[in-house]
């Protein structure tokens, strides 16, 4: 079992040594940045140095030999080591903070890159708090290596061995009674250390469950508030909190360990102060010798403590970068072909050859499912809820490939073309659209970035959304809160279709398009979404009779056993 353990734990410190060299990967851009800093550090440190030898020069050739003229040479002396000190203090700590900021910055896109490339299927099983912590915890946490960590253990290496040979230089005796305790010193930090990383680990993960919390119950207040959930979701809210309360008071506990290396470092400080004390009375050492020598004392176990929590902080760092890297590391569900063509000159015919697809192996959605929509044809999709009408949208659109079978384009695979040609030509508009919180203008712009105002008012117009925009306090420029929150159901998905009027796609998906207006609103928006679809291959998920007669023929979907328990909200 020992040696079992031994190995696990050499293992692990391997995967930590992987990941730290990672991790610092990050920082290779701005590297000539960080090596100024590291020039800087290292200037501030020897200026501390300074201090303990003009209070020995102070006490024993001033104070005791009455010498005025050497005070005043002194005093300047200092006054100048402060402010130079002070002024590259200032400059490290700012050019520190800008590095670790960019190269933290790199980090957290890299990670947005990713969670942009993962499918559905990954995002789907995630909560939005969780994915956000990745950026909001712990990559703040990776932050500190980038911004002074590295630069700090050299600086402080080099601080070591230089207050050790100045205390050489000193006492050669009373510096051999303290280095005895150092290697111990470093023991008990170190231990101290691996304790604190396990302990910090489950504070991270019970933060980001609780940012996670936080996030859900606040997104769903309107939703606790109608069904009476205030409680219920009070305590489960109140549990979060304490369970992070737990973790970090479990947290300050094992960091009271530290305080037996204090111990060790004051008992042999007193030990120093005694024997030195007696040499002083005996005449052996000079009064300001033996106060300098307890000043770098100081300063010889600064740095070995200085380290260890160093090492505890990349401790803390490996474990958000496991986390952080684990999202980076996962393969994405969809990916594009090596040379992938652009999808261009679409006529529109699809086709959904042999599709099976589930997102558990227990219970399937589709099962070689067929079906040809040829050119300019309107096709309704019916069936039942979780038969799988959404999902057949999902994969036309590559949010999901399917487990067997083929879609086809006018006769080509859906994967022959690269993922932005093949969502360029297909126009969409979800049962629950999503608004930028920004102005209703940039929300319609969506649809074609590079529009004119003029051709957003047009789009508007066809989608009946004009009218009511110009009723807005800032009309176009007029900001939708949230998520659309400051406008209706049927506003809202009047703008997702004026993005799609905008857009101009050969392909048209309308996936429970009018599902949020009225009899009066649907009716004044038909003739427009049929003004549409002329020329058009459109694919329409509706329950609504009025809008499944004006298809050109309707497409059930069948169900198949268990759907409902297994279907993603995203995707039902």
């Amino acid at each position: 079992m020992k040696n079992s353990s031994t190995t696990s734990n050499m293992r692990k410190l391997w995967q930590d040594r992987r990941l730290l060299f990672r991790t610092l990967t990050f920082l290779k851009p701005w590297l000539k940045w960080h090596a100024l800093g590291l020039f800087l550090t290292i200037l501030a440190a020897g200026l501390a140095l300074v201090q303990p030898w003009v209070t020995r020069l102070l006490i024993d050739k001033v104070l005791i030999d009455g010498n005025t003229d050497l005070l005043l040479k002194i005093c300047f002396a200092y006054l100048g080591a402060v402010l130079l000190g002070s002024l590259v203090g200032m400059a490290m700590s700012i050019l520190f903070s800008w590095v670790g900021q960019s190269a933290a910055i790199d980090l957290k896109m890299a990670l947005y890159k990713k969670l942009n490339t993962l499918s559905m299927a990954f995002t789907g099983r995630k909560r939005v708090g969780e994915l956000m912590a990745g950026f909001t915890s712990d990559i703040p946490v990776m932050q500190s290596l980038y911004s002074s960590t590295l630069s700090s253990t050299i600086s402080e290496v080099i601080r070591f061995f230089v207050v050790l040979a100045v205390m050489i230089s000193i006492n050669p005796r009373l510096t051999l009674l303290a280095v005895p305790s150092i290697p111990l010193f470093a023991i008990i930090i170190a231990l101290a250390g691996t304790m604190l990383k396990k302990a910090s680990a489950e504070v991270q993960e019970k933060r980001a469950f609780f940012t996670a919390t936080l996030q859900e119950q606040l997104s769903g207040l309107r939703t606790s508030a109608a069904f009476n959930l205030e409680n219920r979701e009070s305590v489960k809210f109140k549990n979060s909190m304490t369970d992070l309360m737990h973790s970090s008071i479990r947290l300050t506990v094992k960091g009271f360990v530290m305080n037996a290396g204090s111990l060790l470092a004051s008992t042999t400080l007193i030990l120093v102060i005694w024997l030195g004390g007696k040499e002083v009375i005996q005449g052996r050492m000079d009064v300001g010798v033996l106060i300098a020598f307890i000043s770098y004392f100081g300063m010889l176990f600064g740095p070995v403590g200085s380290i260890a929590g160093i090492a505890t902080q990349i401790l803390k760092a490996m474990g958000a970068a496991e986390r952080v890297f684990t999202v980076i590391d996962t393969e994405p569900a969809v990916t594009e072909l090596p040379g992938a063509a652009e999808l261009t000159g679409v006529k529109g015919k699809v086709e959904f050859k042999n599709i099976s697809f589930s997102y558990s192996e227990e219970s399937p959605v589709l099962k070689n499912f067929n079906e040809v929509i040829h050119a300019g044809e309107t096709v309704a999709l019916s069936g039942d809820s979780g038969s799988g009408k959404t999902t057949l949208i999902s994969l036309l659109l590559r949010f999901f490939d399917p487990d067997s079978g083929e879609i086809l384009i006018d006769g080509n695979s859906t994967k022959n073309f690269t993922l932005e040609s093949l969502r360029r030509n297909i126009g969409v508009v979800f049962q629950d659209p999503f608004l930028y919180h920004c102005s209703v203008a940039q929300n319609i712009l969506l649809g074609s970035p590079e529009a004119s105002m003029d051709e957003i008012e047009k789009a508007a117009r066809a989608a009946h959304a004009h009218e009511f925009i110009t009723t807005l306090p800032d009309g176009y420029d007029t900001l939708v809160g949230e998520r659309g929150s400051s406008l209706s159901g049927g506003q809202v998905q009047r703008l997702a279709l004026a993005r799609v009027f905008l857009k101009d796609p050969p392909i048209v998906v309308l996936d429970e398009a009018t599902s949020a207006l009225d009899s009066k609103s649907e009716s004044k928006i038909q003739d427009a979404v049929s003004h549409l679809l002329q020329s058009r291959t459109c694919l329409v998920i509706a329950h609504r009779q009025s809008t499944v007669e004006s298809a050109d023929r309707v497409v059930s979907v069948p169900l198949l056993s268990g759907n409902n328990d297994i279907t993603p909200l995203a995707a039902k």
